[in-house]
């Protein structure tokens, strides 16, 4: 693999210990929001100008940068250069701050004047412990800690890098809230027994019982939705993929951390080290595994996308674009558009892989790297599967799904044409078109199946509702429905955020009558949230696919208080689930709401803004800033999706005018 995947998992590992707490378990200081100067009269123009707005995803980048470059740091000038010791054996806090830690102990002198919370790592454990937890490892692990290099320049000690001395400021106490308990902690070191598989394991003692426990907690609570994947009917995520992990410690650590991640949020007593340091854990076994130039299988791809998509709940897409970039490599080497497609593991390694793929392609007016034959693979294997049993829904829904990612796919295509300028006005308009008539086509040409009316929804439950959360229709006929045929509402819901993207893409300002069309879409997609957070029996993490769909929608609904209300109020449900909204997109909210107060958070007197999510969401900003910053000057400069959204401007003759994005395009 490619050397600066190795630069950047250094990197990653050294920030991926504790962030700073205090003695007591508390976040670092959120900050208030600063004035934004945003005015207090409406916006005039339902389409405000939002470039980059979405989870924080800016620019595209890539991470190809010099080793050296990476690690040079600039003297201030008139300043001496002064070249400082590295360590490996500070605590996290320091070492997660990237400051040089004098490793007193139990409390070293930066976190007691800093009121922090100060955490030695613990020895690492002995090398091969993780294999002997279960009869399902029959191999050894590929990323596994055998053979480790201790490597001095990099400093893989097993938790973090070591790092540099630099100045800091100390940060001031927050105001606190109690959490609310949801979900019992995890058992103690005695636990006696859990399952796995349905048969009973011992959990031992200490943090192999952790392990165990958290993958249980994964296998019975974390569902594909939570990957936002629509269809799973291989159960991959429940069943496959907690049994893989067995064999291999990089994805074991990586699984776990991200089922802890989930349990700790809900955990009234949860801290932010109960799952960073699972996740650090692979992040140094996947480095050292590739350090060691073995060969790459199943495991080593499943361990970077697990991780990115940990990246993706911090909001960090940065960080994700480097896994993806790594993942692709990987993708490529070990598969093609066939093979992938003969295994259970390979099609949802292609479903979890182009999910990303398509994703960060279409908000970063950028084109898929995967190319089309590996999309049409996937559709025509599904169809093909289909034609041998017509009964069979869950084929069904995956042509459904694999024809909607692939019109996706080709608007990715479109917008990363149109930002390179490779495409006349003319070009842009017809291709525009077409792909309009494909994505009306999708929708009116589903297989009956996927629509059967015994199947709805025809009712919810209301009691207790408050104002604002009636906001939009409790439930509009025809949009909810029960398993198995849960996936056709959220591919309607997905269907309608990408109507709503491709429209508002076009190559002229749409007419009034278009406006309504799109805001139509938008309000179908509140509406759909609003059911399936309403209705009791929705699955798991269902809320958590459709996350963008609602950052999206937000952009085109009438921006009445009640309505500003309505989304601010999910935005928070969906980070107390984990979902962690980026610096970036809060910023682009708060224009366009006209209300500064959501940098720091979505509702008023910090409502559910918990000590342990201020804690996370924190970790996750300074993480971010941190990424951004340090690859700056590597960044492949690619104008966001959404810096074409300003069509308020009209030439002097009252005529439509191309947005700014839009006239740079097509007409520079």
């Amino acid at each position: 693999m490619s050397d600066y995947y190795h630069h950047f998992l250094t990197s990653m590992s050294g920030g991926g210990g504790n962030p700073p707490l205090s003695q007591h378990g508390a976040s670092i200081p959120v900050p208030q929001a600063p004035v934004l100067g945003l005015g207090t009269t409406p916006m005039s123009s339902d389409y405000p100008n939002l470039g980059g707005y979405f989870n924080g995803y800016a620019e595209p980048i890539m991470l190809s940068a010099p080793k050296a470059q990476r690690s040079r740091r600039k003297s201030a000038p008139g300043l001496d250069h002064i070249k400082h010791r590295r360590t490996r054996s500070g605590c996290y806090t320091c070492r997660s701050r990237r400051v040089k830690c004098d490793e007193t102990h139990p409390v070293c002198e930066r976190c007691r004047k800093g009121n922090r919370e100060c955490v030695y790592p613990e020895p690492t454990p002995p090398k091969g412990s993780v294999k002997d937890l279960s009869a399902h490892s029959q191999q050894g692990s590929p990323t596994s800690s055998r053979g480790d290099d201790d490597d001095d320049e990099n400093g893989q000690d097993g938790f973090l890098t070591p790092i540099m001395n630099e100045d800091e400021e100390e940060a001031e106490s927050a105001t606190m809230q109690s959490s609310t308990p949801t979900i019992p902690p995890p058992p103690s070191a005695s636990a006696t027994s859990l399952t796995f598989n349905h048969r009973p394991i011992d959990s031992g003692q200490g943090p192999d019982g952790d392990v165990l426990f958290y993958l249980n907690y994964h296998r019975d609570h974390i569902t594909h939705y939570h990957y936002s994947v629509v269809n799973d009917s291989d159960n991959f995520f429940q069943g496959i993929l907690t049994g893989l992990a067995f064999q291999d410690e990089g994805l074991l650590y990586a699984v776990v951390g991200f089922a802890a991640y989930h349990h700790t949020l809900q955990n009234p007593v949860g801290e932010i080290k109960d799952f960073l340091h699972f996740y650090n854990r692979s992040v140094t076994l996947l480095l050292g595994f590739l350090k060691r130039k073995e060969t790459h299988t199943d495991m080593t791809l499943l361990t970077i996308l697990q991780l990115a998509t940990i990246e993706e709940y911090l909001g960090d897409w940065v960080n994700l674009m480097g896994h993806q970039k790594a993942a692709l490599e990987v993708l490529t080497e070990l598969y093609t558009p066939q093979t992938i497609m003969q295994t259970p593991v390979g099609r949802m390694i292609l479903t979890w892989y182009t999910r990303f793929d398509v994703f960060t392609g279409i908000m970063g007016s950028s084109e898929t790297l995967l190319p089309r034959e590996w999309f049409a693979a996937y559709v025509n294997y599904y169809e093909t599967r289909g034609a041998e049993d017509p009964t069979e829904l869950s084929y069904k829904i995956e042509v459904c799904s694999g024809r909607l990612r692939m019109i996706s796919m080709e608007m990715s295509l479109l917008f990363g044409r149109g930002a390179r300028q490779d495409v006349t006005e003319e070009e842009y308009t017809a291709e525009h078109c077409r792909l309009y008539n494909a994505l009306h086509e999708w929708k009116s040409s589903w297989d009956s199946a996927l629509v059967n009316p015994e199947f709805l929804v025809a009712d919810l439950p209301r009691n207790g509702a408050a104002e604002t959360d009636r906001v939009f229709q409790p439930l509009t006929p025809g949009l909810l429905f029960r398993p198995p045929l849960f996936a056709s509402t959220i591919l309607t819901c997905e269907w309608n955020s990408i109507a709503l993207i491709h429209g508002s893409q076009g190559a002229t300002e749409p007419s009034s009558e278009n406006m309504e069309k799109l805001r139509k879409h938008a309000y179908v997609v509140c509406e759909i949230i609003v059911a399936v957070e309403a209705w009791p029996l929705s699955p798991a993490g269902s809320l958590i696919i459709m996350q963008p769909c609602l950052g999206i929608a937000a952009l085109f609904i009438h921006q009445e208080e009640a309505s500003q209300f309505w989304i601010r109020k999910k935005f928070a449900l969906l980070e107390r689930m984990g979902y962690i909204s980026s610096g970036t997109m809060r910023l682009r909210m708060a224009e366009l709401f006209r209300d500064g107060s959501c940098l720091r958070w979505w509702l008023p007197n910090d409502e559910g803004f918990t000590p342990l999510l201020q804690s996370v969401r924190a970790f996750a900003d300074e993480r971010n800033a941190t990424a951004v910053s340090t690859q700056s000057g590597n960044l492949r400069q690619v104008r966001s999706v959404f810096s074409r959204m300003d069509i308020r401007r009209t030439t002097s003759h009252g005529q439509g005018q191309l947005s700014d994005g839009v006239n740079t395009m097509l007409l520079e």
